[in-house]
């Protein structure tokens, strides 16, 4: 039986949201980067006030993802990267010539190890002990 086993926001996404918006140079959203790839501990200190820095949350790398979820048990375990490559093409979506070449970048890539941590997010699937 194959289960989802876990969503996460991939540990990098908050670096690569920062260097697409311009939010790099903001002095309240760099803290919150660098804590997320120290650790994963996403931490906005102020989600009301702005919002676009997300919630308090906890960010996996790909490889921290799997481990977690062999210690727990499950076998036959595959991560894949939710966006791959096209998610900094979202405003492009509406077009369908372009979301095809989105789609088939990001099932093209989508399980290949080197480039999975390029999604904001990561999806697990892995079979129930």
């Amino acid at each position: 039986m194959i289960d989802p086993a876990i969503e996460s926001h991939c540990r990098f996404a908050s670096l690569l949201d920062g260097l697409y918006e311009g939010w790099l140079e903001d002095p309240g959203f760099r803290p919150i980067v660098e804590q997320d790839l120290l650790d994963g501990q996403h931490r906005n200190p102020d989600p009301v006030g702005r919002p676009e820095f997300f919630t308090t949350a906890y960010f996996h790398t790909p490889d921290g993802l799997t481990g977690e979820i062999e210690r727990a048990g499950f076998t036959g375990l595959a991560v894949y990267g939710v966006e791959g490559p096209g998610w900094p093409l979202r405003q492009e979506w509406a077009d369908p010539q372009r979301r095809e070449q989105i789609l088939f970048a990001a099932r093209s890539v989508e399980t290949q190890p080197s480039l999975i941590g390029f999604s904001d997010h990561l999806i697990a699937a892995a079979t129930k002990p």
